[in-house]
């Protein structure tokens, strides 16, 4: 039902919420991304735990987003070098410990 709240996760999201060190705390890591194709945006989440909304060609600390999309983030480096942020693999194994 729209607008309800307080319903609790189902098994699969329950699950996949609290994979023990999916992300690397120490490193950036993409989150997610959401929005539809055209305007999508990403959830970073930075070494200091803060998990922060970008959207294409705002610039941030990293870089500029110059693509976002379900295959990942490619930011423009301040020396004009791109880099790649892959998300964590749908229904992978967690990373080694």
């Amino acid at each position: 039902m729209a607008g309800q709240t307080g319903r609790a996760a189902n098994a699969f999201v329950a699950s996949k919420a609290t994979i023990a060190a999916a992300l690397p705390m120490d490193e950036v890591a993409l989150v997610g991304v959401a929005g539809p194709e055209k305007e999508m945006h990403a959830y970073v989440r930075f070494p200091e735990g803060q998990i922060e909304r970008i959207d294409r060609g705002q610039p941030m600390a990293l870089g500029t987003p110059i693509e976002i999309s379900p295959a990942g983030v490619v930011l423009e480096l301040s020396n004009g070098n791109a880099t790649f942020l892959p998300p964590y693999p749908y229904g992978a194994d967690p990373p080694p410990a």
